[in-house]
């Protein structure tokens, strides 16, 4: 058994006329089909290596076809919507400040005052949170407590909650600025708790007696920490930019330094090889043999890539329903991304149709009158400001 430092040192030329991994691929400089067995007959072992090296390669793809979907629709989705958006602020703006200007005369009860401030509140406080300075006094003027203490009295409440369920302080007392940072302090908070947790059940391992199972996992782990420090070095040996004098390689070799090391520090096996190839430090045929020898290792890494590709796509789905408002159950596609665009094109124009009407009903004062009692049974829906903006 070769030693896991010279698996690409050595010469694979017997290997290369075996039937194996890649064998048939030796020269195609691909790290995919280096890696992948092609005997006639595979082995469980084998069989579960190549479904994995499928599945990372693919789930790879999709990241990228997700993100390049998402870089390719937000200019038109933008373009569509963006000026109805502005327009239907507009239409909220002149509902707030005419509200306002009537709250200044007499004619109206205490309850329709009442029902007045709630709804001019609400707009204001919509268009305060896109960024409207005006719209926040315009706010603060009208409502007992500011947005500012609303903000922090949300802050407080969630920050008690968030106690609750660490079962520690998060942090002093009103130190968080906003609740973004208080979120992110909690969820640090948590990480941290479940590392502690994780290096508990490690350190039991350790004083447990080790089963034989137990025992080939930290084999192949090892032996997987090993394969990928040998391509590393042997990329950062050939690669490091201080050693070239033309200005030109140096650049080059520079960029390509930076694409080693981050895909060291994410563990990413296939990036690696593909460098390694790409730079011509080994040939299909030493990297079949790294697979033939150290299939059990190699596996571990895959599995481990493929679950980290795996939470990243659906990360990047669940930030893209997000941005383009799909609904939970759509696909990420082009399809559910135009029809998406098209009805909240559609519901702004509504909304926008719909506030223009009540714009010009409001300035009779028995139709004013009329309009509030509907806002205030049907619960100011039309006016609530995490669905105006």
């Amino acid at each position: 058994m070769p030693k896991q430092e010279d698996l690409f040192s050595q010469d694979a030329s017997s290997d290369a006329r075996q039937p194996g991994a890649g064998a048939s691929a030796a020269k195609t400089g691909s790290a995919l089909t280096a890696l992948k067995f092609t005997d006639k007959a595979l082995s469980p072992e084998q069989q579960r290596f190549n479904k994995l090296l499928v599945r990372t390669e693919a789930l790879a793809r999709k990241i990228e076809a997700t993100r390049l979907l998402a870089d390719t629709h937000r200019p038109l989705h933008n373009a569509t919507l963006e000026p109805l958006k502005k327009e239907r602020s507009a239409q909220m703006r002149n509902m707030a400040l005419w509200l306002d200007g009537r709250l200044q005369r007499k004619g109206l009860s205490a309850k329709h005052r009442h029902m007045a401030r709630d709804i001019l509140c609400n707009l204001a406080a919509a268009l305060a949170m896109a960024g409207d300075e005006a719209m926040q006094q315009l706010h603060d003027a009208h409502s007992d407590e500011t947005l500012e203490e609303q903000e922090q009295s949300a802050l407080t409440d969630m920050q008690a909650l968030m106690e609750e369920m660490l079962g520690h302080p998060v942090g002093d007392t009103g130190g968080f600025d906003s609740l973004d940072d208080m979120l992110q302090a909690s969820m640090k908070k948590l990480h941290e708790q479940d590392q502690a947790r994780e290096q508990a059940r490690a350190e039991r391992k350790k004083r447990s007696k080790k089963t034989a199972s137990q025992m080939q996992d930290e084999q192949q782990a090892q032996d997987a920490d090993g394969a990928l420090r040998t391509i590393y070095r042997q990329l950062v040996s050939a690669l490091h930019p201080d050693r070239e004098s033309d200005d030109h390689e140096r650049t080059r070799k520079t960029a390509l330094m930076k694409e080693v090391n981050a895909a060291y520090e994410r563990r990413d096996l296939m990036a690696l090889l593909q460098l390694q190839l790409s730079a011509e430090l080994a040939d299909g045929d030493k990297v079949a043999t790294l697979a033939r020898e150290k299939v059990g290792a190699l596996t571990r890494l895959l599995k481990e890539r493929s679950d980290v590709l795996a939470r990243e796509l659906r990360e990047i789905e669940m930030r893209t329903m997000s941005e383009f408002g799909l609904p939970a159950y759509a696909p990420v596609s082009a399809a559910s991304l135009n029809r998406a665009m098209i009805v909240q094109k559609q519901h702004l124009q509504a909304d926008m149709a719909m506030m223009s009407r009540d714009l010009a009903r409001v300035q009779n004062d028995a139709e004013l009158k009329r309009w509030l009692k509907e806002q205030h049974e049907t619960g100011q829906d039309e006016f609530d400001p995490f669905n105006c903006l």
